[in-house]
């Protein structure tokens, strides 16, 4: 471990290049000037100033990091700008590279991008981004295969080679991510070259959109304008697009763009736009351009920046901060150091975080906690809410309901965390007043009701959890109906051994169960059981003239073969059931009984 000695020896060169006006505000060319610092060992620093309750831990021994990305297993994977692809495995640096691929390193280039196939639990799929030194200097997208935590030797394929850099080393881009249409997005620099930006001759300045083999989508929005390998462009008018975010909940995008003299800016990533440099630099009226939905420019320090270099949306399965910040959009700048909040539903933003050394990348796990990069630090630290304040989780979510109008139905959610937590239901989510406890019910279900969904949002001090959706379906109320004959009260029965009519015996010697009680077939419209259900869920009676009710035995419910909307209902004999007369049996089910039909016994 080293100092502040050796950071402090080169920060001056860092501040007085943030205003070189000719190609300034790059990113990894400033890092450059501590690459002698870094190169092998890890660097202390003093804690990053948090908002209260908050903590952060440091995991050291990255050497000039560039970008970082959570596997759906929950392992960290981080770029060095050297070619090193490192793995975070339960908090602790494994000490073997996933991979090593050989990169022109000098000024921006190197290791720059990582992500996850979406199918990776099954196909084991990795890509990088970083500066190939052959046959020519140009970026490439490759895919791995991954064994373990190693890549699976000699398993790189490249999926996507760009053109051929100039000498300069400068706006790479680099971030590579699925979006949740299955493609790969891919951000790329424009070589520092403005007049790269603006063309649809070749793929610099851009962002593109490929599938996962590296073809492109005939869905590209320039797809029938541009030609060939440009057809993967998807929006242009981007200077260094270092970072980008997609968020989990929306699919919506968000890029970062690295600005020159002016501006930094949070653009909303949409197919087909122009983002305008280098005509236009942070916000513009320019109806030819798309602007950003967020710009700040080079001060004050606590607000402003010279390279916006991470970004991500806090949307983890389980929200361990603040409900305050569910759906907020973390982003950082490298030269102030600090990590801000936009909110998205109105484009304003708040402090979080100061004092960080060089911040490059942010990233959110799946238990909520977040990680920032610090190049300046060789670190990635971790930001969690303690222990012992533990935001909500959902432990039993709400099951789809079906039921017939009319019917009471209830949804039930189970969660854990710190007390109080309060209870939110919501259908097709929006707030139901009234519905704040572990249950939600409705009396009487009407068919307005059929496909509406509900979920409960359960909060604490500490965070918020969304529980799934359930649906609710609901059928018409159309009456149960036992089959009559024609005209008649009398049952379509039949004895279910010997298919005969009424008059039925109590006593049929051609029953072979035990007790050879004549079992009755009869047949019914609208009876349908709901899943989960069985037999039980229907019961049956008899009756007879004088009022006297008879309980019978539900052995079968099922479809009739071949016979649409009509089930199958086979009733055993009681032992009390009278002869000699006539009966009248009734079916129940979900509260509804049916129309009482005429059989006769003997």
């Amino acid at each position: 471990m080293i100092g502040r000695g050796c950071l402090g020896s080169s920060s001056g060169a860092f501040k007085n290049e943030l205003y070189f006006k000719s190609y300034s505000m790059r990113v990894f060319y400033r890092f450059s000037v501590f690459n002698t610092c870094f190169l092998l060992f890890a660097v202390w620093v003093a804690a990053a100033t948090l908002p209260s309750g908050f903590t952060e831990t440091q995991i050291g021994g990255l050497s000039s990091p560039t970008a970082m990305e959570f596997a759906p297993d929950g392992r960290l994977f981080v770029c060095l700008q050297g070619g090193q692809l490192r793995v975070i495995k339960n908090n602790t640096l494994l000490p073997t590279p996933f991979l090593t691929v050989t990169t022109n390193s000098s000024g921006e280039r190197g290791l720059l991008g990582i992500a996850f196939d979406p199918n990776f639990s099954q196909n084991q799929f990795a890509y990088v981004y970083y500066t190939v030194t052959t046959p020519s200097i140009h970026n490439r997208v490759s895919r791995f295969t991954a064994n373990g935590d190693v890549a699976v030797a000699n398993s790189e394929v490249p999926i996507l080679d760009l053109e051929n850099l100039s000498s300069a080393t400068n706006h790479n881009g680099g971030a590579i991510h699925f979006g949740s249409d299955g493609k790969l997005y891919v951000a790329v620099g424009e070589n520092a070259n403005g007049s790269n930006s603006q063309t649809l001759a070749n793929r610099l300045g851009k962002m593109l959109r490929i599938n996962p083999d590296g073809s492109i989508p005939s869905d590209n929005p320039f797809f029938n304008t541009a030609s060939g390998a440009n057809r993967a462009i998807w929006a242009l008018g981007l200077r260094n697009p270092f970072t980008f975010a997609f968020q989990p909940t929306t699919g919506r995008l968000f890029i970062n763009d690295v600005g020159q003299s002016t501006f930094e800016e949070i653009n909303d990533g949409i197919a087909g736009s122009n983002y305008g440099w280098p005509i236009t630099e942070g916000p513009t009226t320019n109806p030819s351009f798309r602007s950003p939905i967020f710009a700040y420019g080079r001060s004050p320090v606590e607000t402003g920046g010279c390279a916006i270099a991470g970004g991500t949306f806090y949307n983890p399965p389980v929200s361990q901060f603040p409900g305050n910040y569910v759906g907020k959009y973390f982003f950082a700048d490298l030269c102030s150091g600090w990590i801000r909040v936009l909110d998205p539903s109105n484009n304003t933003a708040t402090g979080f975080a100061a004092g960080i050394v060089q911040p490059v990348d942010l990233k959110v796990a799946a238990d909520g906690s977040l990680y920032y990069l610090s190049i300046g630090a060789a670190s990635v630290f971790r930001v969690q809410f303690p222990a012992n304040q533990q935001p909500p989780s959902i432990t039993t979510q709400p099951a789809n309901q079906s039921v017939t109008e009319g019917q009471p139905v209830t949804f039930t959610v189970g969660a854990a965390g710190t007390s109080p937590l309060a209870y939110q239901w919501q259908r097709n989510m929006v707030d139901i007043p009234g519905g704040n406890s572990t249950s939600y019910s409705i009396a009487s279900v009407s068919l307005a009701e059929n496909g509406a969904k509900f979920r409960c949002v359960v909060s604490n001090a500490f965070g918020v959890a969304n529980s799934n959706e359930a649906t609710l379906t609901v059928a018409a109320n159309t009456p149960l109906t036992i089959a009559t004959e024609r005209g008649s009260d009398r049952a379509i029965a039949f004895n279910s051994v010997t298919m005969v009519t009424d008059p039925f015996p109590l006593i049929s010697p051609f029953n072979l169960s035990s007790d050879h009680r004549t079992r009755l077939m009869i047949f019914a419209s609208n009876l349908a059981l709901l899943p989960g259900e069985n037999t039980s869920a229907v019961t049956a009676q008899a009756e007879n003239d004088q009022g006297r009710v008879f309980p019978l035995t539900v052995e079968f419910v099922g479809a009739l073969p071949g016979v649409q909307g009509f089930t199958e209902v086979v009733i055993r004999f009681s032992d009390d059931v009278p002869v000699n007369q006539d009966l009248f049996i009734s079916l129940q089910l979900h509260g509804t009984t049916s129309n009482k039909a005429r059989i006769r016994t003997r």
